[in-house]
Formats: C-alpha cells, sequence, structure tokens
C-alpha cells in the first residue's frame, strides 16, 4: 500500500513538474494600462480619457478582449464601462483608448461634500478579461484576467462665462471725414451712425444703408468675457479663440487683446473693429436696442495648478445681456 502511494505522489509530482514547465514556455498575452487623462473640458461635463493596450504573442488572432471597468471619484462610483474590445491580430499589440464623459450634475454632490477641496481623486478600477486561442489553453484556462487599478488628480470645476462692459463706439467727426467722399456721404453716414449708437429710434432704411455702399468705417467695440469656476479649483485661460453671434448674425471672431487670470475668475478682455457695412437689417435693431439674443463660442487652454499639461477647453452659451 505503501509503495502504491508512493508511486502515485511521484507520478502526480512529475505530472505537475511538466505542467509547470510547459506553463512557464507558453506565452499569454499582455495587458498595459497606459494613462488616464483629461482629454477635454467644457460646460456640461469632463472627458477623460484611459488608454490601455493588449499584446497579442500568438501566431492566430485573438477573438476577444472584455473590459469591466469603474470609474470613481473619491471612491463613489460615478460611471461603469463594459466592452468587448475587438479581434487582436496575431503578434500584433492593440492600443485600446477609451473616452469616459463625467457631467456635472453628477458631479455636484462630490462639489458639496468638498467645497474647498480643488483636487480630486479619480480611478479607474476593473479587469481585462482576453481570451486564449483552444490550441494554447492549458487545464481548460480558456482565458487569462489582469485586474487593474490606476489614479489620477482633476480639478473641481464648474465653468461659466458671462459678457460685461460691452460698448460700441461711436466714431469721431474726423474718422467719418476720413471715410466719406461727398457731403451726401458725411450726412447719411452721420444720421446712419445716431439711428445705430445715438439713441435715435429713426429705423435704417435701405436706402440709408445702400448709401453707405463702399464707405471704408470701422466701428470700434469693446467688452470683456468673465469666465468663473463655480467649484473650489483656481483656473487659467490660456490660447483663447472666441467667435460671438449676435442676433443669429456673425458679429466677431478672433483671440482677445489680454487675459487677467485671477485664481477662480478670468476676465478674457476684447478690443476689435468691424466694418459699418457688415450691419444687416437684425443687427442694426439689436445694437440700437442694447440688448441681444448672443451665442458665444471658442476653444482655450486651462492651465490647473498641480497639473502639469495644459487642458483643452471647449466652450458655447446661449443667453441674453444687456448694455
Amino acid at each position: 500500500m505503501n509503495r502504491i502511494l508512493f508511486v502515485f505522489l511521484l507520478t502526480l509530482h512529475i505530472q505537475c513538474s511538466v505542467l509547470g514547465v510547459l506553463q512557464d514556455k507558453i506565452p499569454t498575452p499582455e495587458f498595459s494600462f497606459e494613462s488616464i487623462n483629461i482629454k477635454q473640458i467644457t460646460f456640461t461635463d469632463i472627458t477623460l480619457g484611459v488608454e490601455t493596450s493588449v499584446t497579442n504573442p500568438y501566431p492566430v488572432s485573438l477573438p476577444s478582449s472584455l473590459l469591466d471597468m469603474d470609474i470613481k471619484i473619491e471612491g463613489l462610483k460615478l460611471s461603469q464601462v463594459k466592452t468587448d474590445l475587438g479581434v487582436i491580430e496575431a503578434k500584433k499589440t492593440k492600443s485600446l483608448p477609451l473616452e469616459v464623459k463625467l457631467k456635472y450634475t453628477d458631479l455636484l454632490q462630490l462639489y458639496k461634500k468638498f467645497p474647498t477641496k480643488p483636487m480630486l481623486e479619480v480611478s479607474a478600477e476593473g479587469n481585462m478579461k482576453v481570451s486564449i486561442p483552444k490550441q494554447w489553453q492549458l487545464l481548460g484556462k480558456d482565458s487569462v484576467s489582469f485586474p487593474f487599478v490606476q489614479k489620477r488628480e482633476i480639478p473641481a470645476v464648474l465653468p461659466d462665462v458671462e459678457i460685461r462692459n460691452f460698448k460700441i463706439l461711436m466714431p469721431s467727426e474726423a474718422e467719418i471725414l476720413s471715410a466719406s467722399n461727398t457731403d451726401a456721404m458725411i450726412g447719411t453716414t452721420t444720421n446712419f451712425l445716431k439711428g445705430l449708437l445715438g439713441g435715435s429710434k429713426t429705423p435704417a432704411t435701405s436706402a440709408a444703408k445702400a448709401g453707405l455702399s463702399g464707405l471704408n468705417l470701422n466701428l470700434k467695440t469693446e467688452f470683456d468675457f468673465v469666465f468663473s469656476n463655480q467649484a473650489a479649483s483656481n483656473l487659467n485661460l490660456s490660447d483663447l479663440k472666441y467667435n460671438l453671434q449676435l442676433a443669429g448674425e456673425n458679429f466677431l471672431s478672433g483671440s482677445p487683446k489680454e487675459i487677467l487670470n485671477s485664481g477662480k475668475e478670468s476676465t478674457v478682455k476684447v478690443e476689435s473693429l468691424f466694418p459699418i457695412t457688415s450691419i444687416g437689417t437684425s443687427l442694426y435693431k439689436t445694437i440700437q436696442s442694447k440688448e441681444a439674443l448672443y451665442q458665444l463660442k471658442g476653444d482655450s487652454a486651462l492651465n490647473v495648478p498641480n497639473i502639469r499639461e495644459n487642458i483643452p477647453f471647449s466652450y458655447e452659451k446661449k443667453g441674453k445681456f444687456h448694455w
């Protein structure tokens, strides 16, 4: 009996040793969690970019790679991703980028819980399951799993913008004289500007606007875009571009004269010129009434303390303002 038991144990030991050697020699897929970064901030959400990759060591394709991932901020689960990332070709490494949007409507509860915390910890926690082709399966193992936890910080942001200190300046008499070729054009231009900027309720007639044809006179406008953060992080704007529509008509676009960053508020100073001949009927009525429906959109970079890279910031807002 002892001899039989000895032979059985020896055989089992040899089998396990052989399987161990085989297992060491049979390659397995490799998984890498490259990074988690902030791809974009808007007025409605923060987009996170998750970069992963899987390496297929086999001479045949891998049929699937199943990712199951939770996104948590300060331990609170805000999003879950479950997806098949598709076929991975033989002997190739496949990059597997993903985007996850975090809406401010979901983040507000965290901002209230941590009202003075400028940076919040975001973690990606989950598992990558990669299938193994049948001819390389050992002991019936048809897949390999890679659990992961990856963390970084994101700013507490809830951005908004207002238009302030808006004004369109009346040209001087010298500027009107310089731009006008005849006394009649001087009179037409002056009447048009008085109706537009001088408080006169006289509407701009088609004949009056026709009399401005070819007039090389620009109007100067000054105003501020004031961007503010309603959450705890400081934000600095740079490389800002804007496009402003008034009453559905293109009004101004470009880059500002200067940006004054002061912690949670940034004032974008705009000074620009636009030709008087570009003013259509709708824009004329808007300027005359000193109130406007507007659409503002553009792009900028956000510089946040404790984050090295600039964060892309795309903004768009519709509203009404008075001046």
